[in-house]
This record gives structure tokens, C-alpha cells and sequence, in this order.
């Protein structure tokens, strides 16, 4: 086999192996992007189901460490997004204030609101709800998932 070849071949084979670790980089954040759309869509359940039990209900080791697993979780997500508040409501650009808004009123908020009228209380049309509620998932899964998520941000300024 020719040097030239030989180098055809590695050549090859490196852009390949790039492209699998891109794939792959791409689809840990896809996998953790639904996760934090699930676990948001899911917050007020999660909420009042931790809420709610009493320990001496459960009495099963591994439904109590669900439990505790639950609760530590949960404990978590509401540390990030308390500290995801405080970067949006103290930032200057009335976008990303804006973010906070729609994520708390989509997911936290005691009201389930439907998007058109949530879209309609912050003045703004259907595709920029989309568009700032699904950056504040990127933003929510850094801030959940920390470094592993930034290496794999799709971010877009």
C-alpha cells in the first residue's frame, strides 16, 4: 500500500470518528434537554407528591429511597431555579427576564396557564414563547447538569 493511500485512509477515518463523537456528544444533549423538559413538565406533580407523603407511609427500603431521591432532586431543582430568577431578573436584556417569566408561569406558577395566554400576558407572540422557553430549557440544563451539559450546549447568542 502507497504512503498517499495510507493517508487517504487515516484521513478517512479520523473525520469519521469525529463525526461519532459529535453524534454522540449530540445526542447526550438531546437526552438531557428532554429530561429537563420532562422533569418541568412534571414540576408540580413532582411538587405535591413529595409534599404530601407522610414517612411512616413508606415502608418499602427502595420506595423510601425514591423518596429521599425525590426530595433530593426536587431540593436541587429548586436551588437552580431560584438561581435561574436571580440571573434572569438581574440581567439587563428584557429577553432573558422575559425567559424567567415564561418558564414560571408554563411550569411553576400555582395556575396552570395555557400557552396563548400566557403568550398574550407578557405581550409577545407564540413562536417567541417557543423560542424563550426552549432557552431557558438549555439554560435550566446547565444550570442542572452543570459541566457536562455546557460541552454539549447547542447555544445560539
Amino acid at each position: 500500500m502507497k504512503k498517499e493511500e495510507i493517508i487517504e485512509i487515516a484521513k478517512a477515518a479520523a473525520i469519521e470518528a469525529i463525526n461519532h463523537k459529535n453524534n454522540v456528544i449530540r445526542e447526550e444533549f438531546d437526552t438531557r434537554y428532554k429530561d429537563v423538559k420532562l422533569l418541568m413538565r412534571n414540576y408540580r406533580k413532582l411538587k405535591t407528591y413529595y409534599s404530601r407523603l407522610e414517612p411512616e407511609t413508606l415502608e418499602v427500603s427502595s420506595i423510601c429511597a425514591m423518596r429521599r431521591k425525590t426530595g433530593l432532586m426536587m431540593s436541587h431543582v429548586d436551588k437552580m431555579l431560584t438561581a435561574y430568577q436571580a440571573l434572569c431578573q438581574g440581567s439587563v436584556k428584557s429577553d432573558e427576564a422575559r425567559r424567567w417569566k415564561v418558564l414560571y408561569l408554563r411550569y411553576i406558577a400555582d395556575e396552570q396557564m395555557k400557552i396563548k395566554d400566557i403568550a398574550d400576558k407578557l405581550e409577545i407572540d407564540k413562536r417567541t414563547f417557543y423560542r424563550d422557553l426552549n432557552k431557558a430549557m438549555e439554560d435550566m440544563a446547565v444550570l442542572l447538569f452543570g459541566i457536562e451539559a455546557i460541552g454539549t450546549w447547542r447555544h445560539s447568542a
